[in-house]
């Protein structure tokens, strides 16, 4: 049996928001939310906060407590956060908005029109610059643009809605995983014959993104701890595979910088060419598919950036099994 309610005819979406530690988007962005709720008939609103620290629960509670059904958990993966909000709701589909995104107030009457039109399993859009965006925040926006309206393999879930049914035949998300659960449902989505189309007329402003070279680093760091989890044997995870050979540049860079028998500035050049021969190659593909113009040479510091904070997720995973292993072993061990 399904861990989730069956669809009951009345109602038309269940909005499930997850909230962590998000309070000075709350008034704006959850307010957004609740407006498009309350301006769609048989739409329901379900607040799920995961032990914010910072008063995001406090101020839900005082100022949401009667536009929406707000529950909390103490811990949990936001795979879980998010199922715990679909579970509490019966409608055939579920939205799934982030707590820092502005969405406009007929959201809800587009998202029923591009899921009658297309009858896609599952929809969304990528999320738009919030007003006044810093160059990272723009560089890497405008980079990933590819003119939307159209399948996908994936959608992010700050803005994805899904049929109950198929969330529900799947399994929804997969709670074992830190980040990329995204990814994941998208592909067992996928896998069970579901399609997923991106529509431009879904597009909600992303107030929370990285705004400097630092908060872009980690948080690319953090969203690499969840790499593995769409990986499958016999099928090329491109992210994947581009790290690993990033990884294997930087190895090599560093050889021919030190060991090579060559001038030095001959070793340099061919150190800096290996060594970010991947950002340049990802950027010429993103160049090729982007619609929208940005710098390449920051577009290339981005993805640089991005390809270490991989490499540095790469060494924390690596870490926490052989941690694993060891407490293993440990009991084994004579004292």
């Amino acid at each position: 049996m399904s861990q989730f309610r069956t669809s009951r005819a009345t109602a038309v979406v269940d909005v499930v928001v997850p909230v962590y530690n998000k309070v000075s988007f709350v008034m704006d962005a959850v307010g957004s939310v609740a407006d498009a709720v309350e301006a769609c008939p048989g739409a329901s609103l379900y607040l799920v906060d995961n032990g914010s620290t910072d008063g995001s629960y406090e101020l839900l509670v005082k100022h949401f407590g009667a536009r929406a059904q707000i529950s909390r958990l103490l811990s949990g993966t936001i795979a879980a956060v998010r199922n715990a909000g679909a579970r509490q709701g019966r409608a055939p589909i579920i939205s799934f908005i982030d707590c820092d995104c502005l969405i406009p107030r007929d959201y809800f009457a587009r998202l029923e029109t591009v899921l009658s039109e297309t009858e896609a399993e599952a929809t969304g859009c990528l999320v738009l610059l919030p007003p006044n965006p810093t160059w990272v925040e723009a560089v890497w926006n405008r980079m990933h643009d590819d003119g939307v309206s159209e399948n996908e393999t994936w959608i992010n879930s700050a803005n994805f809605a899904v049929r109950r049914s198929i969330f529900e035949r799947v399994g929804g998300f997969n709670e074992k995983l830190e980040t990329g659960e995204d990814a994941e449902l998208c592909q067992r989505i996928r896998a069970a014959g579901g399609r997923l189309v991106e529509d431009a007329r879904l597009g909600v402003a992303h107030l929370d993104n990285a705004k400097t070279v630092g908060a872009f680093y980690r948080k690319e760091r953090w969203r690499g701890l969840g790499m593995f989890g769409t990986f499958r044997l016999g099928a090329v995870d491109k992210p994947i595979a581009m790290t690993v050979a990033h990884l294997a540049a930087l190895v090599g860079a560093t050889a021919i910088l030190v060991l090579a028998p060559a001038p030095l500035l001959i070793r340099a050049a061919a150190s800096a060419a290996l060594a970010f021969a991947a950002p340049i190659i990802t950027v010429a593909y993103r160049r090729r598919s982007s619609v929208r113009a940005f710098s390449r040479t920051r577009a290339v510091f981005l993805y640089q950036l991005y390809y270490l904070g991989r490499i540095n997720a790469l060494a924390i995973i690596a870490s926490r099994k052989l941690g694993r292993h060891g407490r293993r072993r440990a009991p084994m061990v004579s004292q």
